[in-house]
Order: structure tokens, then C-alpha cells, then sequence
């Protein structure tokens, strides 16, 4: 049986923790013909806090026509952030992803009298054959990536760049971002590996809930077409986050560990 769960791993996935969230912020999610968007992506502890930078060569951002945007403008990786001012030349919906579009691999075992956990990054079931001991016991690999997502729309929504990539975790809007209202409904799809995720917990924090004491996240869960609705009273700035924690489908690992953090807008009216 597959479990699906919010979690925070502690495991390491290119250079950075696994403990940690991965955010890309985009200074305007709705705009009408501007020269460019600012956009930082960081790793975090929190949600909507800026704290390490994360590697350029992991964020994409793909334009209204679906495909990549190879000039997204300078990129500067700072002491606490990797920022970028992404031009804005089409009318529509643009996606910025942080993450590798393939998941990451990694083998752990134990060894010894003491039972010391070793760890190998980047090797999956079959490369473990020959760089795991003999004596090894309780190896284990996993597939795993953590990724964020950002829809910024200029003046026409478009919905060409939200057509499932059919790889790993994917959070994928059903309503239109551009058209996130508070009082009215948000309707989101979970899919995994292209497949509807069943069962799949979405939970969703207002940037106003870290300055509140007691303020409880909301937790929605997909139905058999993967999809879950929600209506947020609040306008305001969120972020969504769904996880997997559960049994492979890939011959090359014994579990998947992914998340996808989502941030977006919701517009008063």
C-alpha cells in the first residue's frame, strides 16, 4: 500500500537538505506588460523565508508557447538567495520551475558492529551492486526530488505550461492561477509519474500565519482523478505543498521520497 504524507526528509539531494523547503518567489504572479519580473529562489526552513541560495543551473522557466526560455536575464546567486529579473516579452502564461526535471538517486545501508549508516549519493540499485559491501545490511534507494513552481501571468491567461511533464510529483492547476479570488473556489490535480494521485494531501499556509501564534495549516486530499478543491477567504500570498513518501515504480529504487512546494496569489475582490 502506498503512503502519501506531508513530510520533511532529512535526507541530501544536490547540495541541498532535504530538511529543507525549496521556493521560487516571483515578485508579481499577475502583470500587465512589464519589462521584467524579479524572481528569487531559495532553500528554506521556513515558508516565506529567504535563507540559501540554490544552484542557477536548476531553475527553468518555460513560456506561454510551453517552451524553454533560454534568456531569463542575469542570474546572481547571493549569500542568501539566487536571484534573477525574468523578461517579460509575450502576453500569457509563463511557468519558473527550481529543480531537476529527473529525479535524483541515493543508496543507504548500515555496517559494522556499530551499525554506522552510510550513504551514496547519486547511485541507484543496479551501481550499488558493485560500490555497496558484502556485508552491508539495510540497503535501501531512493528516488527522490524536491521541486517549486511559480505561474506568472501578463495581461491573457494561457494554460499551455501547465500540461504534465509525466515525471515524478507534479502539482498541476486546474483553475487558472491568474484567477485565484478569495471567496471562490481553487481546484488543483496531483498526478505522479503522469498517473492521478489518490489519497495525495495538499497543505496549503498563508504568508500572514507565520506572524500568528496558533494558526493551523489547511489540509485538503485528492479524490480518484487526483483533484481537490479549496476556497481561501483570505486574499493574500500562499503556498501549497504536496509530498510522496511511498513504494518505487522505478526498477532502480525501493522508494520515492518527492515534494513540490507551490506558491501563488490570491487576488481580493
Amino acid at each position: 500500500m502506498f503512503k502519501q504524507a506531508l513530510i520533511v526528509g532529512s535526507l541530501m539531494f544536490s547540495g541541498v537538505s532535504l530538511a529543507h523547503n525549496v521556493l521560487v518567489f516571483p515578485e508579481f504572479f499577475n502583470v500587465n506588460n512589464p519589462k521584467a519580473v524579479a524572481i528569487d529562489a531559495t532553500a528554506t526552513h521556513g515558508l516565506f523565508r529567504i535563507e540559501k541560495p540554490v544552484s542557477a543551473d536548476a531553475i527553468s522557466v518555460y513560456g506561454p508557447d510551453g517552451k524553454s526560455v533560454r534568456d531569463i536575464g542575469t542570474v546572481i546567486k547571493g549569500l542568501t538567495r539566487t536571484s534573477f529579473e525574468l523578461p517579460i516579452t509575450e502576453e500569457g502564461t509563463y511557468k519558473v520551475v527550481y529543480g531537476s526535471g529527473e529525479a535524483g538517486y541515493m543508496t543507504s545501508y548500515t555496517i559494522g558492529a556499530r551499525d554506522t549508516n552510510k550513504r551514496l549519493r547519486g547511485v541507484n540499485k543496479t551501481q550499488a551492486q558493485s560500490q555497496v559491501p558484502a556485508d552491508a545490511k539495510n540497503v535501501q534507494t531512493i528516488r527522490m526530488a524536491r521541486t517549486s513552481v511559480a505561474f506568472i501571468t501578463n495581461k491573457l491567461p494561457t494554460d499551455t505550461v501547465f500540461k504534465p511533464a509525466g515525471k515524478g510529483l507534479e502539482l498541476v492547476p486546474i483553475t487558472h492561477p491568474a484567477d485565484y479570488i478569495n471567496g471562490e473556489e481553487i481546484a488543483l490535480k496531483v498526478v505522479m509519474d503522469g498517473k492521478p494521485l489518490k489519497g495525495a494531501e495538499i497543505k496549503f499556509e498563508a504568508e500572514a500565519s507565520q506572524y500568528r501564534a496558533s494558526e493551523e495549516p489547511t489540509v485538503i486530499t485528492t479524490d480518484d482523478k487526483g483533484e481537490a478543491s479549496i476556497t481561501l477567504e483570505e486574499a493574500g500570498r500562499y503556498i501549497a505543498t504536496v509530498s510522496f513518501n511511498g513504494q518505487s515504480t522505478d526498477p532502480e529504487a525501493d522508494m520515492d521520497m518527492f515534494s513540490v512546494f507551490y506558491p501563488f496569489e490570491v487576488i481580493y475582490e
